[in-house]
């Protein structure tokens, strides 16, 4: 009795362990055979077996019991199974006494417990070997009717099973092991061999969901989008926008952008500005070049705000005049400053800027050349033409951007080398004199011609007369 208790309580504590490590069973959880809840086993069984009345009655120790079997078999998870075990044994001998035959007869009946390998974590549930180990709580009832003698025992068998499938629900099944026998009993062997049948499934099992049939969604666009998901169905576009369009991939609605097929940016409601300067290409007249608002996006066409814009005018950067074409014009006759040679004195274009001498003033300058003398053969300047050269300081002085170019020149009278001589140095007496008047010698220069340049007849004494002149040429600088 001590035995059977320790072998009890470590079955417990074996199954207690398997139970408690097993994973969460997958879904359709598996028999013996397939993937059914319920199996039934019918087989046959062989027992080294003998009972304590046949032990006083005969000296034949070890009979071979032999009886058929019935198993109901049931998964509560994938890896361990219950269920119940009925059979029979009989048994008739002859020992070598002069006692008649003696017929036994043993009915089995137990509670199995298993534990399965093909549970879908050690081997695949549906698979082709399906081994297992076991331990039964059996009871049993035995007659022997020569002896009128009713025995119950009770014993624990233990072993080990393997089932081979043949078909969708049916293995061949094949056990053995070893009982241990717990009361009015010995301890045993056993075999068996028989079939394995899988009945319906039970109503816990977890079924693997059948596939349901979706119907595709309408995308009529063909977006992706589903039509009811989608804000613009007739019309491909993104799922950003709930299915509406973003043609230049700006990141901003079609129906949002005011440029829907150029890339833009936000702030201009999807417009470009290729030249960054705040104003949108399609509002800029000027898309490429930066500029203000203020003028349409060019820049500022009067940059001097001279009133002349900076596409005609030449000096766009400094306030000018129109007449000198938006240049500076200091004097104001519409010669620009930068050509002006009289910047500060108004004058024609033709002269350059510069006033133009008055007829009245050549006419003067036309007289002091006739009318200056010297004495004669000498560059000595009378005084009586003194008066003459103050008038020339005069005009020299009112006309400050002209040089004076002093030409003397003389008769025929006289060797021509001579007359050379005489012409220049009384030229350079006329522009010492102008100097001494505050004339800059940087204006004067003083030629001699001799009598090369003559203005009239020197036959005559008139003529000669005229010919011994200082002439005084007004030259623009």
């Amino acid at each position: 009795m001590k035995k059977g208790t320790v072998l009890l309580c470590a079955l417990l504590v074996m199954f207690s362990s398997i139970s408690m490590g097993a994973k969460k069973p997958p879904k359709n959880s598996n028999s013996a055979v397939g993937n059914n809840r319920f199996s039934l086993g019918i087989g046959m069984e062989v027992a080294d077996y003998y009972t304590p009345a046949l032990k006083k009655v005969s000296t034949f120790k070890n009979p071979i019991w032999f009886g058929p079997r019935l198993t109901m078999w049931y998964n509560p998870i994938s890896s361990i199974a219950v269920g119940v075990d009925l059979g029979s044994h009989a048994f008739s001998t002859k020992d070598n006494s002069s006692l008649p035959a003696i017929n036994t007869y043993n009915l089995l009946y137990s509670a199995l417990f298993a534990y399965k390998f093909n549970n879908g974590y050690v081997l695949k549930e549906d698979a082709a070997v399906a081994p297992y180990i076991f331990v039964k709580f059996q009871g049993s009832w035995a007659q022997t009717p020569i002896y009128k003698q009713n025995v119950n025992g009770f014993g624990i068998p233990i072993g080990v099973g393997i089932n081979f499938k043949v078909a969708n629900n049916i293995a061949i099944n094949a056990n053995g092991g070893y009982s241990f026998n717990i009361k009015n009993a010995n301890d045993h062997i056993f075999f068996g061999a028989g079939l394995m049948v899988d009945l319906g499934k039970g109503k816990d099992v977890e079924e693997a969901p059948k596939p349901v049939a979706v119907e595709k969604p309408v995308d009529t666009d063909g977006d992706g989008i589903p039509d009811i998901d989608d804000a613009c169905p007739t019309v491909p576009g993104v799922a950003q926008f709930n299915g509406c369009p973003d043609t230049d991939g700006d990141g901003i609605e079609d129906s949002k952008d005011e440029c829907p097929t150029i890339p833009g940016l936000a702030e201009f409601n999807g417009c470009p500005d290729r030249d960054g300067d705040g104003i949108p290409d399609h509002k800029d007249a000027c898309p490429d070049v930066k500029g203000i608002a203020k003028y349409g996006g060019c820049p500022d066409p009067d940059r001097d705000g001279d009133g002349i814009i900076n596409e005609k005018d030449k000096c766009p950067d400094v306030p000018g005049t129109f007449a000198a074409q938006g240049c500076p014009d200091r004097d104001g006759d519409g010669v620009a400053d930068d050509v002006d040679k009289c910047p500060d004195v108004a004058g024609p274009a033709s002269n350059k800027g510069c006033p133009e001498v008055k007829d009245e003033v050549r006419k003067r300058l036309a007289f002091a050349a006739r009318a200056i003398q010297f004495e004669t053969g000498k560059a000595t300047i009378k005084t009586t033409s003194y008066k003459i050269l103050d008038e020339v300081a005069s005009i020299l002085k009112e006309y400050p951007y002209y040089d004076v170019n002093v030409e003397g020149n003389t008769d025929n009278v006289g060797k021509p080398e001579l007359n050379l001589k005489l012409s220049k140095e009384r030229a350079a007496a006329a522009a010492a004199y102008l100097v001494s008047k505050g004339i800059a010698p940087a204006r004067l220069i003083s030629e001699g011609y001799g009598d090369t340049k003559p203005v009239a007849n020197n036959k005559t004494a008139a003529g000669r007369a005229q010919n011994r002149r200082v002439e005084f040429n007004l030259l623009f600088r």
